[in-house]
Order: structure tokens, then sequence, then C-alpha cells
């Protein structure tokens, strides 16, 4: 805090005014930046210099007061904070806060739902003026009834069936499964085993989906393209990808749910002396930082777009905040990264 001519206290509008050669009122309008505001350009340099040599700062609490709003937004979390992958989200989440003037407040709950009823409310006593509710995986979610006092966004996760209809913002999966069958279909493969995530999961469930849909489009036979599910690990991609590729008839290709599926695939194909993308293609999905690009060779993958999911669904919010229209549900796109790990089978060689 600075002092004003040598006094232990924080310099004031007046202060300001007094040093700049101005009315208080001048220094109002050029620190709001109000558009109607007639201030010369000398003057309104002196007093930008006044600020900057009292090193003033604003007091938000008075303009807190008359907008009736804190410039703060609530983050809650079930345990994105703790991971660097989706934690994409809350970065996002705080660029777009700090480029319009906020705060936010981060919550992160690792899925105790006492501590998520009691974030909710410790945020709301704060008096935050929206908040967003992020998911690591995209499920249903039933968020706690006390978030209908502020505009509330869901990120990563929608409403359940038994849950209020409240703005969400998703990754578009079926087509991101899309992007990642046709990348192999596009590339000659005609026997691929897709070794998909854990069949509950709604992600799982619609990148399969659309995995049968562009397999049978393309002629593919459902015998020539399964499909196993198992957990989105590295042991389980390993020990899937070796029951498949040791037998008598491999696949010239594997689709895999996820980054570490397909590292636990190559793994396994490198141990049975394969190589990739020699003798197997691999896609993976997810694009997941220091893995998909640092493997050898680089992984072909789809990206899961966290960044633009915490983005999107913090300018909405924000936009509910200034009274516009509910958005709905939003799906946003990734895109195939190509690299290293896709060929074409070695029977079109």
């Amino acid at each position: 805090m600075s002092k004003v001519q040598g006094q232990g206290r924080r310099p004031t509008m007046r202060d300001v005014a007094r040093a700049a050669g101005v009315s208080p009122a001048a220094v109002s309008q050029v620190l709001n930046e109000r558009p109607e505001a007639r201030i010369g350009k000398e003057a309104r340099a002196r007093i930008l210099a006044a600020v900057e040599e009292l090193g003033f700062r604003p007091d938000m609490t008075g303009r807190q007061l008359r907008l009736q709003r804190t410039q703060t937004l609530g983050l809650i979390t079930d345990e994105i904070a703790t991971s660097p992958f989706a934690g994409q989200i809350v970065r996002a989440a705080h660029d777009v806060a700090w480029a319009s003037g906020r705060l936010v407040f981060l919550v992160n709950t690792m899925g105790d739902s006492d501590v998520e009823g009691r974030s909710v409310r410790g945020l709301l006593d704060r008096r935050v003026d929206g908040l967003l509710y992020a998911a690591t995986y995209v499920r249903g979610v039933d968020v706690p009834p006390e978030t209908g006092e502020v505009p509330t966004v869901l990120v990563n996760c929608f409403p359940s069936a038994a849950s209020r209809e409240l703005p969400a913002v998703v990754p578009a999966e079926r087509h991101g499964g899309g992007l990642a069958i046709r990348c192999l279909i596009d590339a000659g493969h005609r026997d691929v085993v897709y070794l998909a995530g854990a069949e509950h999961l709604w992600a799982t469930r619609e990148r399969v989906a659309a995995f049968i849909e562009h397999t049978q489009a393309s002629g593919l036979s459902s015998s020539g393209s399964p499909v196993l599910y198992g957990p989105y690990t590295i042991d389980s991609g390993y020990d899937r990808a070796i029951a498949v590729l040791d037998a008598p008839r491999r696949p010239t290709a594997l689709l895999c749910g996820n980054d570490r599926i397909a590292l636990g695939a190559l793994l396994a194909a490198q141990a049975l002396g394969l190589a990739v993308p020699r003798d197997l293609s691999l896609v993976g999905y997810d694009d997941q930082e220091e893995l998909a690009d640092r493997i050898r060779p680089a992984l072909t993958t789809v990206s899961l777009p966290h960044y633009r999911l915490g983005e999107i669904a913090t300018r909405a919010l924000l936009g509910l905040i200034e009274g516009q229209t509910p958005p709905g549900v939003q799906e946003v796109r990734g895109e195939l990264i190509e690299r290293a790990s896709v060929a074409s089978p070695p029977s079109r060689r």
C-alpha cells in the first residue's frame, strides 16, 4: 500500500485529482473509461501519471455496491484442479474471467458431496456473480439446489434426468469418434479392433456409436471390427492388445479409447516384435499432454478440447450474468492430430 505525503494510508481518488490538478469527477471518468467523458489528452495523461506515482487502486467495494456485483466467479470441480490434463478447463476459466476484470474462486471437492454442498454455500456467501460446475469426465450430474441462486453453467458434464435444466458445454464425442475411425478407414484399413473404454461411460458410448456407424457405412464386417471394452488405463490397453495381436489373425490397426490405452497397445506390439506403424497402426484419443507427442512413434490422436470447453462455458456464464438467454447444451469439436502412428496396412503396400 502506497503512502500519501508521508502518511501510512491508501491513496484516494481525491489524492489523484489533487496531484493531477483536476477534479475527482474527471479522475472517475478516466478510470472508469466512460465513453461520454470529455477529458483532454493532457489532463488524461496527468491523471494516469498520478495514478502510477501514487500507486492508486480503485475501491472495488464501492463499485461492487453500485453494480450489485462482486466481479467474482465460483468454479467447483471434482478432481480437475489436480489433473494436468483436464486442468486446461481451469486455465481457460481464469483467462476469460481475468480478461473481463473478474477473479475466480476455485474449490476442488474430490467428489465428496458434503464438501460440494458446503463449497456452493461458501461461494454464495461470498456473493459470487455466477458458478461454473466442472467434471473430470462427461456424465450427467445433480448439482446442489443452491446453485439456482445465481447463473450457473456446467462444464464437461450435463444435467441428469432428475436434475433441473442448466446450460452445459460438452465435447462432441460422436464427432471425435468419427474422426478417429475415418483416419484408419481412409488409410485403407479393413481389419480394425476398437479397444474402447468402460462401457457405462457416456463418452465411450458416443465414440463406439461413431465407430459402428462409420465401419458399417464403409462395408466393414462386425466380425472384422469388434469392440473390446475395458478401463481407460495403460495396463488394460496392454492386456487387451496382447490378446488381440497374439491371435492367429491379427488386425492391421487398433483404435484406442484414449492415449493411455494406446500407449499400452504400443508396448504390447513392441513386446510381440511388431513395429508401429509398419506392422500395426494405432490411433488414440485425448491428445494427452506429455504423452501423445512424446512416445515413439508419436501418436495420431483426436484432441479433447478442454481449454475450449472452459473458455466457451465461462463466456456463456458471463452472458447469463449480463441477462442473455441461456444457451442450452453446446458441443465443442476436437480435431484429428495426425502424427506418425498410422500408415497403410501391410497388404496395401
